[in-house]
């Protein structure tokens, strides 16, 4: 069975790179543009793993991440945080707050797959 993915990113370009690349590599894959519509695709389905952009209008993906974590059936939900901000700080935040992996835009689309399957790999050996 193969492993299902939320992207959740307002950039549709984005979008579609991150789920053609975690397609080919045989992810099942669900996208998002919004908090809003991410709360739609949970209400659905538990993911194993959320990919969460942290700058989107409305709802920010930090503000996004907490939530999923306060909510008992997403807490354990492995967490990606992208970001176009480099600055070392948005680093720290994600980490502080537990995500999974931070990962700084722009990056190379297979590099992140790599960083799912590891992280995907991980998990279900806990």
């Amino acid at each position: 069975m193969s492993k299902r993915i939320f992207v959740v990113d307002d950039d549709k370009e984005i979008r579609e790179i991150v789920t053609f690349v975690l397609k080919r590599n045989g992810f099942e894959v669900a996208v998002a543009c919004n908090g809003e519509q991410l709360q739609h695709l949970l209400f659905q389905q538990i993911p194993d793993l959320i990919i969460l952009d942290v700058m989107m209008p409305g709802e920010d993906g930090y503000r996004i991440f907490s939530s999923l974590r306060s909510n008992p059936p997403t807490r354990h939900v492995p967490v990606v945080i992208m970001t176009a901000h480099t600055e070392d700080i948005y680093e720290r935040i994600s980490v502080d707050l537990g995500a999974a992996e931070h990962i700084t835009k722009p990056f190379h689309p297979f590099e992140l797959v790599e960083r799912v399957k590891a992280l995907l790999q991980t998990t279900t050996q806990n």
